[in-house]
């Protein structure tokens, strides 16, 4: 059977976040990318990995992202 994007990406949401930063680092080589931005953009991601995994920086929840969007949003308006 062929998993479907839907399906990849669910299993994928439903791995601890050490694995799913381990999938991101997979998977972000086999990219065809610009050469030039492909070397940055790679350096960039693996500094913000090293500093969540080092706890010099910690993640918020995408729920939580998402509800301080909408409140910045509401009272712009």
């Amino acid at each position: 059977m062929i998993a479907t994007f839907d399906t990849v990406l669910a299993e994928a949401l439903s791995l601890s976040e050490d694995r799913r930063l381990q999938l991101v680092e997979s998977l972000i080589p086999t990219l065809h990318i610009t050469p030039d931005l492909e070397a940055e953009q790679i350096q960039e991601v693996q500094r913000r990995i090293d500093e969540v995994r080092s706890g010099r920086v910690s993640t918020i929840p995408g729920e939580q992202v998402f509800r301080e969007i909408q409140l910045s949003l509401a009272e712009r308006r």
